[in-house]
């Protein structure tokens, strides 16, 4: 059977019916500044009208929740609409609700029943591994220009996706802004959206306007908590830095986010009132949690947050999201939003700077390479399909991870199908450091069981629905294997 069903002029995307709901929804957006309390939950509303997916309902009933009297929603809301540039608001806000919360869930049916997967939700792409930074525990280590992926392959994989529905890309590295295609490819694909993680360092007046002007791309900028915190990690003068790139995308009206990696030295700053309250004032409008992963440079088990740091830093994002007018995630913590892992193309993957497709950007284990295969070909390999084949791992979506949750799964996977590590000292995460995991992983699942059987109980629907959507896709897969086996 031929794999890429691009050169056979196929699309399973209905881009007029996206394009319709983005151009609704802007407009939508538009008339509501300086609106009343009443006309946000008219919004919530009608959200829920079109919510099909079980996921998008639970966004819409969250949504509505979220702008009920006494919550901070409609502070948010007015944040959102009357301090962004229209031009973001079209391009960026709008694409992205749609792209990530709104997807037509036939897409995904017509993938599974053609070559039996489902298409992710996002590509996670790193251009280039160079950065003007030296940051403890960062997985970028010392490449050159000569290291980058090439602008045509960047593009091809961001076009193969665009056939599959995938609207939402994340740029990421190193330092995203040292790649000098970067701005064209934004402009090239004006029709999708693109989050930068980015250390700030490189976003002055002149690329914050730029961004503005494009209006489909939202930074997202590493901080550690406060200038102790921060310099301490990413080199003296950083905090001041990144304190001055919020400001230059604030005062253009760009949209952008925080982002930061949760270790054991910072996990009360980072969820402070006083480091909340300074994000806000600076104007972002959303914030990423990360758990630091013993990878890169001296990986160190000890950096991790502990189990009980870990619940910590869960509590704290709760909270945050219940009082404050911001919109915070937790890549881990929140995997009961999200059904459990996301990695091996099951919501997302990781394309590094040499064209290697990894399951995910902490996981620098690889099978098969862009630069010689479709992203299709990519999504059906055998490496991806053993790990999709397990997810979720467990009955506990607060251990969703199988690197530090699971770490026999990542192990017998790689093992299992030959996947080489992407860059020097990789293997350590299933060699040396495989002990100390499987003690953290036993740890963390006495800590979280207690919370998961008291707090999570709404959760066993979403660890019904991705069996059920594993089995499927498992059993369209052995199907389409079958129909092309020269003695089926």
């Amino acid at each position: 059977m031929d794999l890429n069903i691009f050169s056979k002029g196929k699309s399973v995307y209905n881009r007029a019916k996206h394009e319709a709901a983005e151009r609704a929804l802007s407009q939508a957006l538009k008339m509501l500044a300086g609106s009343s309390d009443k006309n946000y939950q008219r919004l919530a509303s009608a959200f829920g009208r079109i919510a099909e997916s079980k996921q998008q309902k639970m966004v819409a009933d969250w949504l509505q929740d979220y702008l009920s009297p006494g919550k901070p929603g409609t502070e948010y809301f007015n944040r959102l609409i009357n301090d962004i540039h229209p031009n973001v608001r079209k391009n960026y806000i709008a694409k992205t609700i749609v792209s990530l919360f709104f997807r037509d869930p036939k897409v995904s049916e017509r993938l599974i029943e053609e070559v039996g997967i489902n298409a992710p939700n996002l590509i996670v792409i790193s251009p280039s591994m160079r950065c003007n930074l030296d940051c403890v525990g960062c997985y970028a280590g010392n490449y050159t220009k000569a290291d980058d992926l090439d602008p045509e392959i960047v593009d091809k994989v961001v076009t193969e996706a665009k056939e599959l529905g995938i609207r939402f890309f994340v740029i990421t590295g190193g330092e995203p802004f040292v790649y000098k295609p970067l701005l064209g490819l934004f402009e090239k694909h004006s029709d999708v959206s693109f989050q930068v993680y980015t250390n700030g360092s490189l976003i002055d007046e002149f690329l914050a306007e730029e961004l503005v002007r494009l209006g489909n791309v939202a930074p997202a900028i590493s901080i550690e908590g406060f200038e102790k915190e921060t310099d301490q990690r990413r080199g003296k003068g950083t905090f001041e830095r990144v304190m001055r790139a919020m400001d230059n995308l604030r005062e253009q009206g760009a949209v952008f986010a925080f982002s930061t990696t949760a270790s054991r030295k910072n996990i009360d700053v980072i969820t402070s009132d006083e480091f909340i309250d300074l994000m806000i004032e600076k104007g972002a409008m959303y914030g990423w949690y990360f758990s630091y992963i013993p990878i890169g440079k001296s990986p160190d088990l000890a950096y991790m947050p502990s189990p009980k740091e870990r619940d910590k830093l869960r509590r704290g994002v709760n909270r945050i999201r219940s009082e404050k007018p911001i919109l915070v995630a937790d890549f881990w913590n929140d995997g009961t939003l999200t059904g459990g892992c996301l990695a091996a193309g099951r919501k997302y993957l990781h394309i590094n700077n040499k064209g290697d497709v990894e399951p995910c950007v902490f996981c620098h284990f690889a099978t098969d390479n862009i630069k010689e295969k479709s992203l299709l070909e990519a999504l059906q390999s055998p490496f991806f399909q053993a790990i999709r084949k397990r997810q979720p791992f467990g009955h506990n979506l607060l251990r969703p991870c199988p690197i530090i949750d699971h770490p026999d799964i990542l192990r017998e996977a790689v093992e299992k199908h030959g996947a080489r590590a992407t860059h020097e000292g990789a293997e350590s995460l299933i060699t040396e450091l495989q002990e100390g995991l499987e003690e953290y992983a036993s740890g963390m699942e006495e800590v979280a069981a207690p919370v998961w059987e008291t707090e999570y109980q709404w959760a066993q629907d979403w660890l019904d629905e991705e069996q059920k959507a594993a089995a499927a896709r498992a059993e369209a897969m052995n199907r389409k294997q079958k129909e092309a086996s020269p003695t089926a």
